[in-house]
């Protein structure tokens, strides 16, 4: 873990963990400073996603004709998206002050963020579901967040961690299955999958690594023989926490989540009978969803 017998402004951290990175090297009121501004990832992601859906919803509304399905509301989709948002500041506040009510509002809206599209993914599979379902999704909510934020040791880990960790699987398992039926006829969503989850598995071996190698030489696995000593670099020269590791994934897991999160929109388009697709803005670098029109076939059926 990193140094953090520094002095800063938050004082000694009262987090359950401390990252990798050094405490308090370039400025005293920020803890860890790359882990900080890295979460800006997610807020700008998830704010662009918000924005890209206030304009198609507009859009989708002005275009509607009387043979098209209802103008959805995208609503739930805005709520993933901005769940996003509220992560990233709380990373931000965690890694800032290594506070134990900061770790809260980094990890709790970790949860919330899952439990959206989660609903946004068995909505689009299985149709719209019984009121029960999102009132027992949001007592779930408020059940784990007391165990996190009120408990301490096994109770809390395993309670945000159980309660996430399932959740996570269960989504990439239904994103999954979405790429399976919709990846043959909808190119974006195999595109968008495809870079996503595979960015989000970076995201994960690179947090992995930060977590268990940290004050590991970078080379350390290369033999003697092969020239290492040649490299006149001493073993404690470069080490796994000189790379900021966590502040990659924040990056690496901000792209897959909000690809990931994109495919998950497609596929709740194309259910209520849109033909969406995406297009690149910002000099080709962020994707976002937009609608060609109507897709009759859908649209037939559900006037039939």
């Amino acid at each position: 873990m990193g140094i953090n017998d520094r002095n800063g402004y938050w004082g000694p951290p009262t987090s359950s963990i401390d990252w990798c990175e050094d405490n308090y090297v370039v400025s005293r009121y920020i803890a860890e400073f790359f882990n900080s501004f890295s979460s800006f990832a997610m807020i700008l992601l998830g704010e662009a996603a918000c924005y890209s859906i206030d304009r198609l919803q507009a859009s989708m509304a002005r275009n509607s004709q009387a043979t098209a399905p209802a103008t959805p509301s995208l609503f739930r989709f805005k709520i993933a998206f901005r769940t996003i948002t509220v992560v990233g500041i709380g990373s931000f506040l965690f890694h800032a002050t290594l506070l134990h009510h900061m770790q809260m509002l980094d990890e709790l809206p970790m949860l919330y963020s899952v439990l959206a599209l989660f609903f946004c993914l068995i909505e689009s599979r299985f149709g719209p579901q019984p009121t029960w379902f999102p009132v027992l999704l949001t007592i779930h909510g408020v059940l784990v967040t007391y165990l996190v934020a009120f408990t301490s040791g096994n109770t809390q880990f395993y309670s945000f961690h159980g309660s996430f960790g399932s959740l996570e699987i269960a989504t990439l398992f239904l994103v999954y299955k979405v790429y399976r039926a919709r990846k043959g006829e909808y190119p974006d969503v195999k595109r968008a999958f495809e870079v996503g989850i595979g960015l989000y598995a970076l995201a994960v071996m690179v947090w992995m690594t930060d977590l268990n190698f940290c004050e590991k030489p970078l080379l350390a696995w290369l033999p003697v023989a092969s020239g290492y000593d040649n490299l006149k670099l001493e073993s404690k020269s470069w080490i796994v926490k000189d790379l900021y590791l966590h502040a990659w994934w924040h990056t690496f897991v901000s792209m897959g989540l909000y690809l990931l999160s994109t495919v998950i929109m497609l596929d709740g388009l194309i259910v209520q009978g849109w033909r969406p697709k995406i297009e690149m803005k910002a000099g080709g670098w962020l994707p976002i969803v937009t609608v060609m029109g109507i897709d009759n076939r859908t649209a037939s059926k559900k006037n039939d």
